[in-house]
């Protein structure tokens, strides 16, 4: 289960997210420590509340998701214009964000299906 991760990246204590989900904090801690199992309308009301799916919070997907209606409206933009982009545009746009932004070109380089 995610519910931890998910926790410390809001910078949460145990107990705060327990107040916040209108939980007692034992039960909380049973949900985090998996020794104790979330009910159908409590796992979706902690996905809502994490904004991620129920998939992700009970650790059945495994990576990250982030949902469009989330993003910023400059955020979005750069989607729509990135899907118009073939590989090889994507893969330049790649390496001017990794100069941008710091980050060597090979940490951020997709692996070539083809």
């Amino acid at each position: 289960m995610n519910l931890k991760k998910l926790r410390l990246s809001a910078g949460l204590s145990q107990s705060e997210i327990a107040k916040q989900l209108d939980m007692k904090l034992t039960t909380y801690w049973g949900y985090e420590s998996n020794t104790r199992e979330m009910d159908y309308s409590t796992l979706i009301k902690v996905a809502d509340y994490f904004n991620c799916s129920v998939d992700y919070l009970i650790g059945h997907q495994s990576s990250d998701i982030v949902y469009f209606d989330s993003l910023t409206s400059v955020q979005k933009k750069l989607v729509e214009l990135i899907q118009k982009l073939n590989d090889e545009q994507g893969l330049i746009v790649i390496g001017y964000l990794s100069d941008m932004l710091k980050i060597p070109y090979e940490q951020v380089k997709p692996v070539r299906p083809w």
